[in-house]
């Protein structure tokens, strides 16, 4: 495997609670790996313009472990990806039905 593949097998983590260490973190790993994780913590910290803002650095990784009706999920998930995030989780304990509509976003 070639180093280059190999990078893209990567997810760094952007686990902080302020935007501007976010941002910067993103800059900096965005172009070295396959990913970008934007957290619970850091999205309450930054909002969806955080979201954006990462994207332009790399693949977004939006790990908010979405959890409530079926139809509120697909929406959640399909704002999500108008962000910019190219991977969204959802707990699956919120039923087929729920992950369902948020796999066909």
């Amino acid at each position: 495997m070639t180093r280059a593949k190999a990078a893209e097998r990567l997810c760094i983590a952007l686990d902080y609670a302020d935007p501007a260490a976010i941002v910067e973190a993103a800059a900096r790993f965005g172009p070295r790996v396959g990913w970008l994780k934007v957290g619970l913590e850091a999205f309450v910290s930054g909002g969806p313009a955080l979201v954006e803002e990462v994207a332009r650095h790399g693949k977004v990784f939006l790990d908010l472990k979405l959890h409530d009706i079926p139809e509120t999920v697909e929406r959640a998930v399909a704002q999500a990806g108008e962000l910019g995030a190219r991977l969204v989780t959802v707990h699956a304990s919120g039923g087929r039905a729920m992950v369902r509509r948020a796999v066909e976003r």
